[in-house]
């Protein structure tokens, strides 16, 4: 079976589950030792089922507020990550299939946030829009370092605009889109 013909019909099976989120975090930075501090989790339909900002233990990295805007003042007020954990888990109850765009990464930082809380990482069944796409589009222009497409690039290979603003919601909104896309085996513009 062709890569991508692999890929639509994974967008199918997955969209066609029942318990589906598109989940995303924004984070203090992308190391062994960063937390999270923004989480979203959307279902099929678009619907946000949790939305929260997330006070973190250690400051922000200053790369990372440059990429998403979310600073250690804005984060103080927030809910520390045990209360947000419980909501979380509560929505992976009855949504166990778990859609975000690079997953490892979301489930690494996840999992690290919850170590600092001495709490066990959730355990729902990952799925990765970024690989599916990789096998959707084949790889990034020859002349890109990376192996993968940014979700922003993802979502404009299938004439589909986003705000790029590295927020959760709207990560993770585009991603669903992305799968809807995929799903219904809309051309690629480039």
């Amino acid at each position: 079976m062709y890569p991508q013909r692999r890929a639509l019909e994974w967008a199918q099976w997955v969209l066609a589950r029942h318990g589906v989120v598109f989940l995303d975090t924004e984070t203090t930075g992308v190391g062994r030792f960063d937390e999270v501090i923004e989480i979203a989790v959307l279902d099929a339909s678009g619907r946000v089922l949790l939305q929260s900002l997330v006070q973190p233990t250690r400051p922000v990295h200053p790369e990372a507020v440059r990429i998403h805007g979310l600073t250690d003042a804005e984060l103080a007020r927030a809910p520390a990550w045990p209360m947000v954990y419980r909501e979380l888990l509560a929505v992976l109850r009855s949504f166990p299939i778990v859609i975000a765009y690079n997953a490892d990464f979301d489930r690494r930082l996840i999992a690290q946030t919850c170590g600092e809380h001495g709490l066990p990482p959730p355990e729902p069944d990952w799925h990765c829009a970024m690989r599916r796409f990789a096998e959707y589009a084949g790889p990034p222009p020859v002349d890109s370092w990376r192996r993968y497409h940014r979700l922003a690039e993802a979502l404009e290979r299938f004439g589909l605009s986003h705000p790029d603003s590295h927020r959760a919601a709207a990560d993770a909104e585009g991603c669903r889109e992305l799968v809807h896309a995929m799903a219904r085996g809309l051309p690629l513009r480039f």
